[in-house]
């Protein structure tokens, strides 16, 4: 039995659909009697309407870069969450820097959005509403990821390196395209792959992986087989020996 670990955004849904050779790719890997997990920066709440939408055979999620996995049915089995005076400090400094189009807080499964400049488009959340005021956030009980989209990738790259540096003792900051991903310290999509590894008794060496970000490169470096989208920005594929065009040819190559 083979796992196949792989990124969502950019990586398997590289373009507005997961395209259909792909989404065969992935029923031909199942049949053959293996493991496909989703990991993503993504809340559960979202990427499981993504893999109800394309019929997804999911057998484990790792959601929020790592902090949280789920089994197929949604059970959660792994949880972490960032302290919540570190969070608040956070949100706040980055309120104060440049091209912030809006904040999101995920509680674990579901995402609350505030906007931050009305005047800045969105790009990773164009069409949710704004929810979450300053005096609900301060009210947050639990706040598994911060979500901070950006105006420009090198701005999100440029805040992720500031947070790092400032609160680098407590939590992580991935940049991940347009927007910056912060998670409890020794959180990474590395570290809920390990979770689920374990958790199925899985060799390392039949763990394959595949992404296309920063927030990725724990995941490329994983084990013996970690691989790169081949569309993805040098500084990531640095990262990887093995480069693909997709999802899918990765896995016929896996199986041939």
């Amino acid at each position: 039995m083979k796992l196949l670990a792989t990124d969502y955004d950019g990586t398997l849904k590289y373009a507005k659909h997961i395209m259909p050779e792909d989404l065969q790719a992935i029923q031909d890997w199942k049949k053959a009697g293996n493991l496909f997990v989703l990991c993503t920066g993504r809340s559960m709440e979202s990427i499981e309407a993504q893999a109800k939408q394309y019929d997804l055979p999911v057998d484990y999620y790792i959601t929020n870069n790592g902090g949280m996995v789920f089994d197929r049915e949604g059970h959660e089995l792994l949880s972490y969450y960032l302290d919540i005076v570190t969070a608040v400090d956070i949100i706040y400094a980055a309120k104060q820097e440049e091209g912030v189009a809006s904040v999101v807080i995920n509680d674990g499964v579901h995402r609350h959005k505030m906007t931050i400049d009305e005047s800045i488009t969105d790009r990773r959340y164009p069409n949710m509403q704004s929810d979450m005021s300053v005096d609900d956030l301060i009210n947050t009980q639990k706040i598994a990821q911060i979500v901070i989209s950006m105006s420009e990738q090198n701005l999100a790259v440029t805040l992720a390196e500031n947070i790092n540096m400032f609160f680098g003792e407590i939590v992580v900051a991935y940049a991940n395209n347009f927007v910056v991903d912060v998670v409890p310290k020794g959180v990474s999509k590395a570290t809920g792959l390990e979770f689920v590894v374990e958790y199925t008794n899985t060799n390392e060496e039949d763990v394959y992986t595949i992404g296309d970000s920063y927030n990725d490169i724990p995941l490329m470096t994983y084990g013996y087989h970690g691989a790169c989208m081949e569309m993805a920005d040098e500084a990531v594929k640095e990262n990887a020996n093995v480069f693909y065009e997709s999802v899918g040819s990765m896995i016929h190559t896996i199986l041939k």
